[in-house]
């Protein structure tokens, strides 16, 4: 998948955007986890998607998650 720059996505639209990047699968199993600190991820803790190392990786709503994350990518 090519990178690409997405700001924000609707609500109702995040299981779509999800499935068409494969995770979707995974949030429901629970085996979908913060590429930060290995927290399970859930609907309730989701916070952001982002690429790094060319791999689309997923963070939790931990604000330490939330800087630690950001300032891989920034």
């Amino acid at each position: 998948m090519r990178n690409k720059e997405i700001r924000a996505i609707y609500e109702g639209d995040l299981d779509k955007f999800l499935d068409k990047l494969e995770l979707l699968e995974l949030l429901e199993k629970g085996e979908l986890v913060c590429a930060v600190c290995n927290e399970k991820i859930t609907r309730d803790n989701f916070r952001f998607i982002f690429s790094e190392d060319n791999e689309i990786k997923v963070c939790c709503n931990s604000i330490q998650c939330y800087e630690k994350a950001i300032s891989k990518i920034a």
